[in-house]
């Protein structure tokens, strides 16, 4: 019974307190790429075949197993596909790529009917759905929508029916023409392996868009190149297996030349003096992505369906790659299969970045409160930009509270090493404070812990209900990390998390009938969005927030020293199954381009901070609790509760809030003559929001006699 009467008034207490404001804290919106907290950050698509060559399924996870640069790497995620018990959704997408240009002009006339006649078969019923791109001296062309109607499809390609241009813009990072070198193969052939390259980029960008796992067919040559580039070579194989395609060469000749020896530039290239014309040959890439290479044959309709069994049994893992320093650092993969006989196919191998991990602040030196005090002492007499970048180069290790803050305002040398010790205390916020201010009391009993939860619930249904309308000033700093250096990439881990103020604004904001109502921003009603973070706060009660903290339950932490008096602090938790805490992040998906977002629900916990003589709600932090697979690594918000005088009178009000934030930037990238976004590195995202000017709000109204008009004293 005691026990349900302590879970009772925790339901009460956090249902009343916390802040509207969290409802749009609980909702942050920027912006990131959406991962299932259990799988890797590399995935992987494995096709097992027998001695014949068919397609295996029936596989369990444990009959498989991963290594990377030859050691064993741990499988997090894995899933088996077949057409009958278990088919993927969305299917798998077959994209057939007719490549005119670079076929001899005597095999173009066959190369068409051949694609028609796969199409055909089966009256028309394709087993998977088929999208078509043509890669002609007039460009790029595809059908508008993937298919499983096959006659549907063959006459649009015999009559070009329905395929939209694409355009390929060579306006970008582009390889420089040039000549097959004279010991190399093929003179006689045309070309245009360029264009080739070009056309297969933007194929695997377009189709980067869309979730799921792709067979990409390409029809055609695509022998070696005549330049070399490291760069393309890291891009193919990043983007080909973001994409999840697997890439099949079919060559199809009338009368075939010599073969080219791609099996010589198979291995991983790992330096970029290592960089050869032919590892960007079609035959090398299909090979790489775990696909296959058909040529010399008459039947190109055979060969095409010998690609699309592919998509029959197939199995998905993912693993997540070891941390590296190191830019484009190539790792060999192999995935073994226990059973004897059988043979697994993906790819061969992928490019380790710093970025697909957090780094810690590199740059950074710990302080404590004390220790930062003694350095803002010695620092007296020197100037604002001396004393905020010496700030800059600091991270403290235990908290510091807004008393220790503001006794520092005054003694500051202007505005910039305010803003700089500011960033400073409030990444220290949800930190544990410094042991001279942790009570040393004992633990009150559990009546005593029950008596202020008590208090605090009819401090609240006394004291909200009867604030009045009132107006307050809302002066929010925008505080950011410094955007990517010169020379630096995506791939780049900054390793230097410093904030800076990035901006302030004002809001006055009006709270009426328990709720906040407008909000205006330098004299007008601010825009929707117009918050870059959205990270307001506001006052009056969050449901979301309380239904969650009524499951779980307060728990003593500590008594805590406050310029105010003693303070009884309490933690709470609320699992994930039972929170409606939803992290939203935007835009870029796995499967996506940039624009989806990314949603979580996501478990939670904080500390509330109580007075307990009179069981005002003093301090109130929520902290998110998220896996390192995620875009969004951290999120927390702490609001501070103080006495505010609003019409003549002493009411607790919020005074001070803070929302921080750590997750991916995006990155912008021009390749190909496409324009597509990925993972940069974690940045954090800081606000600091300060309550003041609190005044009532009164509206006041006359009755004028009717048909009388008013005068100008009226």
């Amino acid at each position: 019974m005691t026990n349900m009467v302590q879970r009772g008034a925790s339901r009460h207490l956090l249902s009343i307190i916390f802040p509207q404001a969290l409802g749009i804290f609980l909702t942050v919106s920027l912006c990131a790429q959406q991962s299932i907290s259990a799988e890797g950050r590399i995935k992987l698509d494995v096709v097992v075949t027998d001695q014949s060559g068919s397609p295996v399924s029936g596989l369990g996870r444990n009959e498989f197993a991963l290594l990377d640069n030859g050691q064993p790497n741990k499988i997090l995620s894995f899933s088996a596909f077949d057409k009958i018990s278990a088919t993927p959704d969305p299917p798998v997408e077959v994209i057939l790529v007719i490549d005119e240009v670079n076929h001899l002009a005597q095999d173009v006339p066959d190369v068409q009917p051949q694609v028609e006649k796969f199409l055909r078969q089966n009256g028309g019923h394709l087993s998977q759905p088929v999208s078509i791109y043509r890669v002609s001296d007039a460009g790029l062309s595809l059908t508008n929508q993937p298919s499983t109607d096959g006659y549907t499809l063959a006459d649009e390609i015999s009559h070009k029916n329905g395929l939209r241009q694409l355009s390929l813009d060579e306006d970008d990072n582009t390889l420089d023409d040039g000549m097959l070198r004279d010991n190399q193969p093929f003179r006689s052939r045309p070309l245009h392996v360029q264009t080739a390259l070009r056309a297969l980029g933007s194929i695997v960008l377009e189709e980067r868009r869309k979730p799921g796992r792709k067979l990409l067919v390409w029809v055609g040559y695509g022998g070696p190149d005549g330049a070399r580039s490291f760069d393309w070579t890291t891009e193919f194989s990043t983007r080909i297996r973001e994409a999840r395609i697997t890439l099949c060469s079919v060559t199809f000749w009338r009368k075939p030349p010599r073969g080219f020896p791609y099996q010589f530039f198979l291995q991983g290239v790992k330096f970029a003096a290592q960089s050869d014309p032919s590892d960007l040959a079609l035959e090398v890439l299909a090979t790489q992505s775990g696909g296959r290479v058909l040529e010399n044959t008459s039947d190109l309709a055979r060969m095409i369906g010998q690609c699309v069994e592919d998509a029959s049994a197939f199995y998905t893992i993912s693993f997540n790659p070891p941390r590296t320093d190191a830019v484009d650092e190539y790792h060999d993969i192999k995935v073994q299969v226990s059973k004897p006989g059988l043979v697994a196919r993906t790819n061969t191998g992928y490019y380790d970045q710093p970025v697909y991990y957090d780094h810690s602040n590199l740059a950074s030196r710990h302080v404590t409160v004390e220790q930062l005090e003694r350095t803002l002492a010695a620092a007296r007499g020197d100037s604002a930009t001396d004393i905020s970048r010496q700030l800059s180069g600091l991270e403290l290790t235990e908290r510091m509270s807004s008393a220790s803050l503001l006794s520092w305002k005054a003694r500051l040398p202007g505005a910039k090493a305010w803003a700089a010790l500011v960033a400073l205390a409030d990444a220290s916020a949800f930190m544990d404070p410094p042991p001279a201010e942790v009570g040393a009391g004992a633990p009150p009993d559990l009546a005593a812990q029950q008596q202020m939860q008590s208090r605090s619930i009819d401090y609240v249904l006394q004291t909200i209900p009867k604030l009045p309308n009132f107006f307050a000033t809302r002066t929010t700093l925008r505080y950011r990390e410094s955007a990517l250096k010169p020379g630096q990439t995506w791939k780049t881990a900054v390793g230097d998390s410093s904030l800076y103020l990035a901006g302030t604004s004002r809001a006055t904001v009006l709270y009426r009938n328990g709720d906040e109502v407008k909000e205006l921003v330098k004299g007008k009603e601010q825009e929707k969005g117009e918050a870059s973070l959205k990270m307001s706060v506001k006052f009056g009660p969050v449901l979301t927030a309380a239904v969650d903290a009524a499951r779980g339950d307060l728990v003593w932490d500590h008594w805590e020293q406050s310029a105010t008096g003693l303070q009884a602090v309490f933690h709470y938790m609320v699992p994930k199954e039972k929170s409606h805490y939803q992290v939203a992040y935007c835009c870029l998906l796995d499967d996506g381009d940039g624009s989806g977002p990314f949603q979580r629900l996501a478990g939670y916990h904080g500390e509330i901070a109580i007075d307990p003589e009179s069981g005002a709600i003093l301090r109130l932090t929520i902290e998110a609790e998220l896996q390192d697979n995620l875009p969004v690594l951290r999120h927390g918000i702490l609001v501070e509760y103080g006495p505010v005088e609003i019409g003549g009178k002493t009411y607790i009000g919020i005074v001070r809030g803070i929302a921080i934030l750590r997750a991916r930037t995006i990155v912008g990238i021009h390749e190909w003559g496409e324009r597509f976004n990925t993972f940069g590195p974690f940045q954090t995202t800081l606000d600091d929001n300060s309550f003041a000017d609190y005044h009532v709000f009164r509206a006041s109204s006359r009755m004028l006699p009717e048909h009388s008009p008013a005068t100008p004293q009226d």
